[in-house]
């Protein structure tokens, strides 16, 4: 990640380091040395601990006695609260969404929808994220509440790491659908539909969130890997 010069470097090591815990490059339970850290960030080792107490602040890190500090493991209770407020955001947003007109947004939520298509057919896990977090910032966009998704953005941490394990186990032409229908009852102007199918889709990651548990154990908290 290139270094914001607008931003302190504690800033960018904070973004830096929870980007990569959020897209599994810093996998849950290893270990994040402060001096190595620096050195990949090439910063000193100021800005990585300010960073580093910010993430344990949010649960995204554990500073333990003997082994220092080290990525947290997936924990269910943080992925549950961070459905929950995702939720009741995005289904306020897309019932406005659909009150409203906005040809230009509409297509700029189609085009994301197409380019998912294409990451599906490129079997691009990571380009399917990116094209699915544009979306629905579209949909605050067009809701007029713009504001709205750096609270989601915040909110749901917890969750893309699970929503990222989800994308490795397939079923992208399944949430490709969702899409779909979401766009169709937008468009249509029925915030009822609309509210109907996003709150399906956004429920999808849920149901399978104790498989996913099982098949990437090493990932979640142990005591609650089974639950």
């Amino acid at each position: 990640m290139a270094r914001d010069t607008k931003i302190s470097a504690a800033e960018h090591c904070y973004r830096s380091l929870s980007q990569k815990i959020i897209r599994l490059e810093l996998k849950p339970n290893e270990p994040v040395g402060e001096h190595a850290l620096a050195d990949l960030l090439g910063v000193s080792r100021t800005p990585v601990r300010e960073a580093l107490s910010r993430l344990s602040a949010e649960g995204l890190v554990d500073l333990r006695s003997r082994a220092g500090v080290v990525v947290a493991p997936i924990r269910m209770d943080a992925v549950r609260t961070a459905q929950f407020v995702r939720e009741h955001l995005e289904l306020a947003i897309v019932a406005e969404a659909a009150r409203q007109s906005n040809r230009r947004i509409l297509l700029g939520i189609r085009q994301t929808i197409e380019e998912q298509e294409l990451a599906v057919a490129e079997d691009n896990p990571d380009l399917f994220f990116e094209c699915d977090e544009r979306m629905h910032a579209l949909y605050c966009n067009l809701a007029g509440r713009d504001g709205v998704w750096g609270f989601i953005s915040d909110a749901k941490k917890h969750m893309d790491r699970v929503r990222r394990l989800s994308l490795q186990a397939g079923q992208l032409d399944q949430l490709v659908d969702d899409h779909q229908k979401v766009l169709e009852a937008v468009t249509a102007g029925d915030p009822t539909a609309a509210q109907e199918i996003m709150q399906i889709h956004l429920r999808r990651v849920m149901l399978d969130l104790g498989e996913l548990a099982q098949r990437f154990s090493s990932y979640f908290e142990a005591d609650n890997a089974a639950s």
